[in-house]
C-alpha cells in the first residue's frame, strides 16, 4: 500500500487538532479533542501535558478509523509556544506546563534585566524580556520550586513533549520554539550559554536543536499500541504554532506576510535576517528551516476583543449572532462616523507593550447607535493589525503580500477592510482553520522528500478569495487611523491611574 498521506497533531491552547493531508495539501479528515486550562492563582495559567498527550493519542486513533495506518508516510507536530514543562531524564513531566498566557514571573524578568540590559537582551534574542516567555519561567522554578528544578533534565514545550513520548527521543526541540524561549542567541542560532550561566541555569538543561523537518524520530511500539500508527513511521519534530502557520499560509520570501486573526492576532513575514526595532515593538524568531526568520507584531486581543463585544454589547451577556453584527457594521460608512474602538482589553503588545492599557470606545453621541459600534469594533481590530505592519515598514521591512488566516479570516467584512487599511490586496486562505496543521504537514513532507523544500511546498497553498483595496475606503481610513494612532499616548496617563486603583482592599 502506498504511503501517500501526512498526519499532523497540533496541540493548541483549547484543544488538539489531528488532521490527515494528501500530497496536494488537502485536509482529508480532521478531529479535535478539547481540554482545559487551570488558573490556580491570579495571572497563573497551567495545563496538564499528559492530558494533552492523551488527547493526541485519542485523536490519532479516531483518524485511523478513517484511513489505513499503512498510508501514513510521516507524522508532523505543532503546538503552543512560550511554555515550560520540566521533565526528568525519562521524559516524565514534573509539573504542569506553564503556558504562554501565564504572567507570574515579573520578579524573574527584573532579574534578567539586572544581568543584561533590555537593549542588549533584545539584540541577543530578538525579543523583549517579558513574563510570557519560557526563560523567566525556568528561573521561577529555580527560585520557587527548587526540588522540581533539581530533578529537571530538560525544559520543553508541548509539541516537544508529544514528540518525546511518540518516539522515545526526549530532550529535543526545533529552532522556532527554541527562539521564543528567549534563551536563544538568535544571531548565531544557538543557546545563549553565557547568559544562561550568569542567570544560574545550566545550558545542558536546554534541549538539542533540530530543523523542524528532521525525521530521525520514529513511532515506537508503545505509541503503536496507543494509537495504531505503524512502528517505525517517521515523525518530524515540527514547529511552534506561529512558524507552522507561516508555512501553512505560503509565506516564502521577504515581504510575503500573513495575518492571523484569532483570540490574539498578529502580522508576520519571513526574512533572511532578524529585524531589530530601536523601540523593540516587534520581535523576531527562527523559521522551521532553522535559517530564515519570522518578524512579527502581535495584538494581544484580536478576536477576543470582538467576542467580548459580541457578548457584552450585542448579546446581553450571551454570544450574539455574528452575521447579524456584521450586517449592522456593513450599514455604516468606513470610519464609523467618528466612533473609534481600541481593542486593548488585556493590555497591549505591539506597538506599546503596556500591561496597563485598557479598552476604549469613544467618539459616540446620541446620534450613533449599535451599528456604529459594530463597525468601530471591526475597524479597531484592523487598525491594531495595521500598527504591526506599519512598524515593520518603519524598520525597513515593508509588507508586499498578505494572506489572511485564523477564524477571523472567515469574516465577510475584514478581508476588504484590511485590504483598504493595509493598502494592499489581501487573500483569504483556502482553509483558514487548517493553516497551522498544514504547516506541520509541510515540514513532515519536506523531511521525507514528498516536497523538494519549503518553497516548493508553498505551491500547495491556495486562496479562496482575493480582495483588492477599495479606493474610497482607503481615503477614509487614512484620516481615521491617524486619530486612532494618537489615542494611546493621550489616554496613557489615565490608564496608569486606573491601574493604580485598589478595589476591595
Amino acid at each position: 500500500m502506498e504511503k501517500d498521506l501526512l498526519l499532523t497533531c497540533d496541540a493548541g491552547t483549547t484543544g488538539c487538532k489531528c488532521t490527515i493531508f494528501d500530497a496536494k495539501g488537502e485536509a482529508l479528515f480532521s478531529v479535535r479533542r478539547s481540554y482545559g486550562t487551570n488558573y490556580p492563582q491570579p495571572n497563573w495559567s497551567e495545563q496538564d501535558p499528559d492530558l494533552i498527550l492523551n488527547a493526541v493519542y485519542d485523536g490519532v486513533r479516531e483518524l485511523l478509523q478513517q484511513v489505513s495506518a499503512q498510508r501514513i508516510a510521516c507524522v508532523g507536530l505543532s503546538g503552543t509556544m512560550n511554555g515550560c514543562i520540566p521533565v526528568d531524564e525519562n521524559g516524565r513531566a514534573l509539573h504542569p506546563n506553564i503556558i504562554h498566557s501565564d504572567s507570574r514571573t515579573e520578579a524573574q524578568v527584573k532579574e534578567i534585566c539586572r544581568v543584561i540590559s533590555p537593549e542588549d537582551f533584545y539584540r541577543l534574542t530578538g525579543n523583549r524580556a517579558d513574563t510570557h516567555y519560557t526563560l523567566p519561567k525556568i528561573l521561577w522554578f529555580k527560585e520557587n520550586m527548587p526540588q522540581v528544578y533539581a530533578k529537571a533534565r530538560w525544559f520543553l514545550n508541548i509539541k516537544d513533549y508529544v514528540y518525546g513520548h511518540m518516539t522515545g527521543r526526549f530532550g529535543y526541540t526545533d529552532y522556532s520554539d527554541a527562539s521564543l524561549t528567549i534563551a536563544l542567541d538568535i544571531n548565531n542560532r544557538r543557546w545563549a550559554s553565557e547568559l544562561l550561566t550568569e542567570l544560574g541555569v545550566d545550558p545542558a538543561r536546554m534541549p538539542k536543536l533540530l530543523a523542524s523537518h528532521d525525521v530521525r524520530g520514529k513511532i515506537t511500539r508503545d505509541t503503536y499500541r496507543r494509537t495504531g500508527l505503524i512502528t517505525g513511521t517517521p515523525v518530524a519534530i515540527g514547529g511552534g504554532d506561529g512558524a507552522c502557520t507561516a508555512r501553512g499560509a505560503g509565506v516564502v520570501e521577504p515581504g510575503s506576510a500573513y495575518c492571523y486573526i484569532g483570540s490574539s492576532a498578529w502580522v508576520s513575514q519571513i526574512l533572511p535576517k532578524p529585524v531589530f526595532d530601536p523601540k523593540a515593538r516587534i520581535f523576531s524568531y527562527l523559521d522551521m528551516d532553522g535559517t530564515s526568520y519570522h518578524v512579527c507584531g502581535t495584538v494581544q486581543c484580536g478576536a477576543a476583543a470582538f467576542d467580548w463585544t459580541l457578548a457584552n454589547i450585542f448579546g446581553g451577556g450571551m454570544p450574539a449572532d455574528i452575521s447579524n453584527v456584521e450586517n449592522m457594521a456593513r450599514q455604516i460608512r468606513p470610519g464609523a462616523e467618528g466612533v473609534i474602538f481600541l481593542p486593548t482589553l488585556m493590555g497591549s503588545r505591539t506597538p506599546y507593550w503596556d500591561a496597563n492599557t485598557r479598552g476604549c470606545l469613544l467618539g459616540f453621541s446620541l446620534y450613533h447607535d449599535r451599528r456604529h459600534i459594530a463597525r468601530a469594533v471591526y475597524e479597531g481590530i484592523a487598525f491594531a493589525l495595521n500598527s504591526c505592519a506599519s512598524v515593520m515598514a518603519e524598520c525597513g521591512a515593508p509588507v508586499h503580500s498578505m494572506m489572511l488566516t485564523g477564524g477571523g479570516a472567515r469574516s465577510g467584512l475584514w478581508p476588504d477592510m484590511l485590504a483598504s487599511i493595509f493598502g494592499l490586496t489581501t487573500r483569504v486562505h483556502q482553509a483558514p482553520g487548517e493553516t497551522t496543521s498544514l504547516g506541520a504537514a509541510i515540514a513532515a513532507g519536506v523531511g521525507i522528500g514528498m516536497f523538494g523544500g519549503y518553497s516548493e511546498a508553498a505551491g500547495v497553498v491556495n486562496a479562496r478569495s482575493v480582495h483588492p483595496p477599495v479606493a474610497q475606503w482607503q481615503a477614509a481610513y487614512r484620516d481615521v487611523y491617524a486619530i486612532y494612532a494618537d489615542i494611546y499616548d493621550r489616554v496613557k496617563p489615565i490608564n496608569d491611574r486606573i491601574a493604580a486603583l485598589k478595589f476591595g482592599e
